[in-house]
């Protein structure tokens, strides 16, 4: 039997993985994993993703030694080292073709096309697979062939699509009749500290989260807007690795509903997914997204970079208690609530001038689940300079936002104890006495006037 070469990338799992399935069927398996260091330096990848990353590598390890699969680990510099080491592992394992799942970043795109031709100048077969995305790449469009700029009738689109479309979440491949022991093992270590009692790795534990999230799936719409209640799936940094599949999300989702199926296409986290795919197709047809541009060419940017504030805002010394709070999250936590990411952006960009691209490169360096194109996505829509994004005069109200998504100040409470001694009333905006008693900062600005000043520079 011939032997089969499949390079995992952001899909790490056994299930619903087209590259590793089909591969099996005709082929003896080996499985490689590439952690490239510089490339994730150039990609502002934060220490915990890599190190959840890491301990989701070895935990499919374990998942495909079960099936009699060996996966090879390797450390390389950048993406531009991978085509060399792969021809090796071809030669010394006389390996006929490599199977691997698309991924549509420009670096990316580039180091696939790099392979793909590099293995068919040898003689050697490469099969490629769309795995990220519910539909293909350009699936969804409008009647005339081009992209949808805006979300909701996306969404229509996506869901007319769905309604037509059979989509199967692929089977676990069957275990292999193979010599494991032939295999001279690679498993070269890039481990980070990162919180593992949060974030437990792996796609067992991944799906155990998504069954435990679809009992209060229904409650989403509410109580993902609650940052000190645990109303959000938590799966976002599965995802961002594929530890799990957004089809399997998806068909979860459809399978809980099942006797409701109309209640399937409305639901709250169903369009939260819906999303992301948006983000992703923009980012595939708008490539330059990937190189600091903003989505909307003509669009006004008048951001000036003062450090201090920046600074302030970095480490939750803002004055703003919920701002505070949120940064304080993510640097405990390398996470942070999808209310509150909207909240920090508005205030960074929007009252404190500040670009975003400095913002979405901190939480790309910061975040657990850092993935660019919902990231980007999001700090664009954040700026008014993405694709939908909000209009110019939507500005979050810090304060605002807290008494009405923190009423009682409980979020606050856990991320900013120096005030948790205040009451529900005052937590939101502390007196200045209060603040110099319990030594919290006074605002970085006056709200009311650095928002009429982003209003008249953005009009």
């Amino acid at each position: 039997m011939n032997k089969a070469l499949v390079w995992f990338r952001n899909d790490l799992r056994i299930e619903d993985n087209p590259a590793l399935l089909n591969s099996s069927k005709d082929n003896n398996v080996i499985g490689i994993y590439f952690e490239a260091s510089e490339q994730r330096i150039k990609h502002y990848d934060s220490v915990s993703k890599i190190g959840f990353t890491y301990d989701c590598v070895q935990d499919l390890k374990k998942e495909l030694k079960a099936l009699n699969i060996p996966l090879l680990i390797f450390t390389v510099r950048s993406y531009q080292d991978i085509p060399e080491q792969l021809l090796n592992i071809v030669k010394n394992q006389e390996i006929s073709s490599i199977w691997f799942n698309n991924e549509y970043l420009i670096n990316e795109i580039e180091r696939d096309i790099l392979v793909e031709k590099t293995f068919l100048s040898y003689g050697l077969s490469v099969h490629r697979f769309d795995a990220d995305m519910i539909f293909s790449p350009n699936s969804i469009r409008k009647p005339d062939g081009r992209p949808y700029k805006v979300f909701t009738p996306y969404k229509k689109a996506w869901v007319r699509h769905h309604k037509l479309m059979d989509i199967e979440v692929l089977p676990r491949p069957k275990k292999q009749n193979f010599e494991l022991s032939i295999i001279e093992d690679s498993n070269q270590d890039f481990s980070r500290d990162y919180r593992k009692d949060l974030w437990p790795a792996g796609s067992k534990l991944a799906n155990i989260r998504l069954q435990k999230f679809l009992g209060k799936v229904d409650k989403y719409r509410v109580s993902r807007d609650i940052p000190s209640t645990s109303g959000t799936s938590m799966l976002s940094p599965y995802l961002a690795v594929g530890a799990i599949s957004v089809k399997q999300c998806v068909q979860a989702i459809r399978n809980y509903y099942f006797t409701v199926p109309e209640s399937f296409y409305t639901d709250t986290w169903l369009s939260e997914l819906i999303w992301r795919e948006f983000y992703r197709q923009v980012i595939i047809d708008n490539p330059q997204l990937a190189k600091h541009h903003a989505y909307k060419p003509d669009v006004l940017e008048p951001w000036v970079f003062n450090s201090e504030l920046f600074n302030a805002w970095k480490h939750g010394l803002t004055g703003f208690p919920i701002i505070d709070a949120a940064m304080r999250q993510l640097k405990q936590t390398s996470w942070m609530h999808n209310r509150l990411r909207m909240n920090v952006a508005m205030f960074l960009c929007k009252l404190c001038q500040v670009d975003w691209r400095e913002g979405e490169k901190y939480f790309m360096e910061s975040l657990i689940d850092g993935d660019f194109a919902s990231n980007n996505g999001g700090w664009q829509w954040c700026s008014s300079t993405g694709a939908d994004a909000a209009p110019y005069f939507r500005i979050m109200n810090p304060t605002t936002q807290s008494k009405k998504f923190d009423p009682k100040g409980d979020f606050i409470k856990r991320f900013v104890p120096e005030l948790k001694s205040l009451d529900a009333k005052s937590i939101h905006d502390p007196s200045t006495v209060q603040r110099k008693k319990l030594k919290y900062p006074m605002p970085i600005i006056d709200y009311k006037k650095s928002r009429q000043l982003i209003l008249k520079l953005l009009a």
